[in-house]
């Protein structure tokens, strides 16, 4: 039979492969299997087997008994085949080959007290679609029967109402009921967590209260509704018989949607879709475990009080409360990554840092756990000075660090009108301290702590003049943006990282995920005007752009036309309009009055009562666009604004990201931000890479695909499409980045020395000012030849004198090191190659971290050798040595870790929460020494004589989009981690045993992640059993001693943007 067009996702069979010979090899695409083997030879046996088991002919009882002598033959075979092919298989066979017992009998229930509940009616092995329709139970019904026969069940909706917990009230009643006491304390039978959110103000207060005052139930609400992270409705019934149900859909807790028959329900199971009812399961855990999910107790006045403020918000609108509630007590993920950031700067000398994140974040809040911080440190509460601009901001920081600090009489006001107490503890208005000459007044260490707000709005003069002046030992900076409202960087008063980066900074993309802006929909539109010519990021580049814009009448009619194109109705939008020159602005406000869209024009000269009408005139649809150069870049509040008209291309991604912030604010009846950004013609040259970059926090590599198949991984809500001619622009930019071609590098670093001469140039500085990354000089992942710093300085004519023999070796395989960000591991590679000829001895630690370094760049495990041949090998390679010490201070640069040794394994290099390859960890353990070297592939090696097993876990194991994608190893919380064992280890075997019997037979247990192969794995350090279920393999959820960094977490969690 011709096989049809169109898609398909057919393992190859000999039938298959024969019905597309008759085609020509061009006009089908088939590709070699990459990774999920084990899923399609799955479903190829289940189809055929099916059919085979459906052709058995006989009466029904003569058809089963054929059956069933048919799959135990099968089974029979795969068992002597399985233990003919290896001593494991033989083992392996005895524990997976189970053959059916005749008669053909089902096992429906095991019931001690013969109390057996009803099942559901749709088997619990069959998945279902639940629709109302004809032929389908009740979802009431089923709910109700998977509840009554159900060990824990978890309930995730958006909101819950008194009618859908009434009916279910007397199920609930009946699983939640104590029975006997057992270990001092009476059990309910089942088990209740249900999470839920204050979102449009659906939920009712008093449906919370009946479900959390039944005996073993749990609620955990979301009270910020900005963040509308949870949208999702599923029903998870778990039970220890490993028959457990999802139901997945449109149905809220609520009694239309669960009677309704407008709602479509799908039914998981464990049992026939095991690896998604995990997926479900692992996300619910990590949501549980999420801190903006906190218990609701209705018996606590505070948490109903908080409950019905923010149910009466989300109902009537309006801005969130200032006030923290029972909720904000413990600073959200991202928040404590930013803290764990400051500890990091200031544990390099570092003090006076910036921190820059978009309004909304809760900068304010980090700042105040960080003095939290302080406190515990220094004892007591150290002298604090909060400066601010406006005395409303003032008292809002006030309450929040006495809602963090726990202490409702902390700090003073300072301002026009208030006089305090004392100076010890204040919270000033930048006006009030200038005018007192404060900082004069009482000393310029008077304080030990001093946080300035909203950096980008005090005025430049007295800014500088306090900045300068104050001497704390700890300054901490909160800003929207590196640069003030009057076009001057706020950076120089502050430490900035060694790359030249601020102390703190909230990238856009991550600010998206966590839905703390508002999401874009980005549209590159095809333009022809020809920008070839433009000198970008040079002298004149304005005033080039500005000939080519203004007064151009084709690019004028294209804006308006895309805008009412892409725009549901651009009369009604809230646009700010970025143009080049003040001309240019003129010249478009007058082709937008033309044209029906009245705009104000909103530029240096313009008058300052007009300008400050402006925001105001747009609130109020006078007019429906601002049109600007650079006044809206920054330090002026618009969050209304909801289209942006980009007319000023640019290569700088900080301007690109400025323009396209003013359009991300949240605000009450905001969907999204409309973004237009008109391209143009550009030379090859032209940096489309750190733009897309910028906005989305993608790779070359990652954009590529982006361009090329569609930007899948981008923040919920958010869009980016490039039309025709900007989409084969941009590709063929960026294909042109990515391959870096070696003859174009040879060529930029010849031409870079002719400039700054031959015998100054250092891989940084060569780095830094061509734009380039370290993957474009260490291209090992490429599988191209040349790569190295010190082969391109060869190929470019550099270095003169003869070659090591083993040069373009070292330079290529240095590549392997770029994971590196240890700082003792740094500090060695720099020791070795500063090391002169002749040096004394290593002691035992720095040859072993030697070894580690040697192993990881020698790959093949026959390179068997140690430290001392390695030292040798570099003295020959004086240009080798010299690039390692280059290559380790690039890598220092990036590395924001401290010196902490992994717990339990104080012995060996290995540092917490640092990056290693697989070899540099076998031998930082002595598995590998310099005799011995042998291959390693398993997940897990035990070292007997340490008692310590190592876990390698890898939580994508394969390519692409696939049913076993990081569902079973995943950080649930900071604090714990779900674990998949081998397939060979259950209760009843050597491995298993050493699991469960982990607390009191000595082994020990150190937990090694990475999120794909080709990555480093990340040192997590010893973990405790905290459960563990299952059998061949086991499931087990571990407690790491050392909670991992926020980072990692965020990293290793199955949620985007945790």
């Amino acid at each position: 039979m011709a096989l049809p067009d169109g898609l398909y996702d057919l393992l190859l069979t000999e039938g298959l492969a024969k019905s597309l010979t008759t085609l020509d090899p061009s006009r089908a695409d088939v590709s070699a299997l990459k990774g999920g083997a084990t899923e399609f030879l799955t479903d190829v046996i289940s189809r055929q087997l099916s059919t085979m088991l459906d052709d058995v002919s006989g009466d029904e009882a003569e058809k089963a008994k054929r059956q069933l002598e048919l799959v135990n033959g099968l089974l029979v075979m795969l068992r002597q085949r399985l233990a003919g092919s290896s001593a494991d298989g033989a083992s392996a066979a005895g524990g997976v080959v189970d053959l059916v017992a005749p008669p053909l009998r089902v096992l429906r229930a095991v019931q001690r007290d013969q109390q057996f509940p009803v099942s559901p009616k749709i088997g619990l092995g069959v998945p279902w679609l639940f629709t109302a329709g004809k032929g389908s139970p009740s979802l009431l019904q089923e709910i109700r029967r998977e509840l009554a026969s159900s060990d824990q069940v978890d309930i995730l909706v958006s909101f819950i109402t008194v009618s859908g917990v009434r009916k279910l009230q007397d199920v609930l009643q009946q699983i939640t009921a104590k029975g006997a006491q057992q270990d001092g304390h009476a059990q309910p039978k089942t088990r209740l967590r249900i999470l839920t959110t204050t979102y449009t103000g659906a939920t009712e207060a008093r449906a919370l209260d009946e479900l959390a005052r039944l005996p073993g139930c749990e609620v955990r609400v979301s009270l910020d509704g900005r963040r509308t992270r949870l949208h999702a409705k599923a029903w998870l019934f778990q039970r220890k018989t490993g028959f457990g149900s999802a139901y997945v859909g449109s149905a809220n807790l609520s009694g239309a949607a669960l009677t309704g028959g407008l709602e479509w329900t799908v039914k998981l199971t464990q049992r026939a879709q095991e690896a998604l009812f995990a997926r479900a399961v692992a996300h619910f855990e990590t949501l549980w475990a999420d801190s903006e999910f906190q218990r609701y107790d209705p018996e606590d006045v505070e948490h109903r009080q908080a409950l019905a403020a923010a149910l009466g918000r989300e109902s009537f609108g309006g801005e969130p409360s200032t006030t923290i509630s029972f909720f904000d007590l413990q600073p959200k993920t991202y928040q404590l990554e930013m803290l764990e950031q400051l500890t990091t700067e200031r544990a390099h000398g570092r003090s006076r840092n910036l921190l820059v994140a978009a309004t909304g974040t809760g900068k304010t809040v980090v700042a105040a756990f960080d003095y939290r911080n302080t406190c515990r440190i220094e004892g007591g509460r150290p002298r604090l000075l909060f400066v601010a601009h406006r005395e409303e901001i003032l008292r809002q920081a006030m309450r929040t660090y006495r809602e963090v600090l726990r202490d409702p009489e902390f700090g003073d006001l300072l301002t026009g009108s208030h006089q305090p107490e004392s100076w010890n503890h204040l919270f000033a208005t930048i006006d009030s301290v200038t005018s007192r000459d404060l900082v004069a007044t009482v000393g310029a260490d008077h304080w030990h702590t001093v946080v300035v707000d909203e950096c980008h709005r005090l005025a430049a003069n007295r800014f500088d003049t306090f900045a300068k002046a104050v001497r704390p030992s700890v300054l901490l900076g909160l800003t929207a943006t590196p640069e003030r409202s009057d076009g001057q960087p706020i950076a120089p008063y502050f430490d900035s990282r060694p790359d030249g980066s601020p102390a703190v900074e909230l990238r856009l993309w991550h600010a998206l995920d966590l839905q703390l802006l508002a999401p874009f929909e980005y549209y590159a539109c095809d333009d022809s005007t020809d920008f070839s010519e433009v000198p970008w990021d040079m002298p004149g580049e304005r005033e080039a752009v500005d000939n080519l814009v203004t007064g151009n009448d084709d690019r004028a009619k294209l804006v308006i036309n895309e805008w009412r194109r892409l725009a549901s109705d651009s009369r009604q939008s809230r646009a700010i309009v970025f143009c080049v020159s003040v001309a240019h602005a003129e010249f478009m406000t007058d082709w937008l009055e033309r044209a029906g869209l009245p705009a104000a024009c909103v530029v240096g000269t313009t008058a300052p009562e007009e300008r400050r009408r402006a925001p105001q005139r747009l609130l109020s649809g006078e007019v429906c666009a601002l049109v600007t150069v650079d006044l809206y870049n920054e330090g002026i509040d618009l969050p209304m604004v909801d289209t942006l008209l980009l007319l000023r291309p640019t290569q700088s991604p900080v301007l690109f990201q400025q323009q396209i912030g003013r359009g991300l604010r949240l605000a009450p009846g905001k969907e999204s931000c409309l973004v237009l950004d008109f391209v143009g013609q550009h030379r090859a040259e032209f940096r489309f890479d750190r733009l897309l970059s910028s906005l989305t926090g993608l790779s070359r590599r990652e954009l590529v695909d982006g361009v090329e198949s569609g930007f899948g991984s981008l923040p919920p809500g958010c869009h980016i499409h490039l039309q025709r001619q900007t989409r084969e622009q941009v590709l063929k930019s960026l294909r042109s980045l990515t391959s870096q071609n070696w003859r174009r590098l040879k060529t930029e670093l010849q031409a870079y020395a002719a400039l700054r001469g031959r015998s100054a140039i250092q891989l940084a500085d060569f780095l830094h000012d061509q734009a380039l990354e370290l993957e474009d000089i260490y291209r090992t992942s490429t599988g191209q030849g040349r790569s190295g710093w010190t082969s391109l300085k060869r190929d470019a004519g550099l270095i003169v004198a003869e070659p090591g023999p083993e040069e373009d070796y070292f330079s290529r395989r240095f590549g392997d090191l770029l994971h590196v960000d240890d700082p003792r591991r740094l500090d060695m590679m720099t020791a070795v190659g500063s090391r002169q000829v002749g040096s004394p001895a290593l002691n035992a630690e720095d040859a072993l971290g030697v070894q580690m370094l040697a192993y990881q760049i020698d790959g093949r495990h026959e390179q068997a050798a140690g430290h001392e041949a390695f030292m040798v090998r570099l003295e020959h390679h004086p240009a080798i040595a010299a690039e390692l010490v280059e290559l380790s201070a690039l890598l220092q640069v990036r590395s924001s870790l401290g010196v902490h040794p992994v717990p339990g394994l104080e012995d060996t290099p290995l540092c917490l929460h640092a990056g290693y390859g697989t070899r540099e960890i076998l031998t930082a353990v002595g598995w590998l020494t310099a005799s011995r070297r042998v291959p390693f592939q398993a997940g897990t090696l035990s070292l007997l004589i340490r008692q310590t097993e190592l876990l390698f876990v890898t939580l994508d194991k394969s390519e692409g989009y696939h049913d076993r994608i990081a569902y079973h190893d995943y950080a649930i919380s900071a604090e714990r981690f779900h674990w998949q064992s081998q397939n060979s280890a259950g209760p009843d075997t050597s491995g298993g045993r050493r699991y469960l019997e982990s607390a009191s037979n000595g082994w020990q247990f150190q937990l090694f992640v990475r999120p794909r192969k080709g990555e480093a794995y990340r040192a997590c350090g010893p973990v405790t059993l905290e459960s563990a279920e299952g059998n061949r393999p086991m499931s087990i959820v571990w407690r790491l001693q050392t909670p991992l960094p926020a980072r990692l977490f965020r990293e290793f969690s199955v949620l985007r943007g945790a």
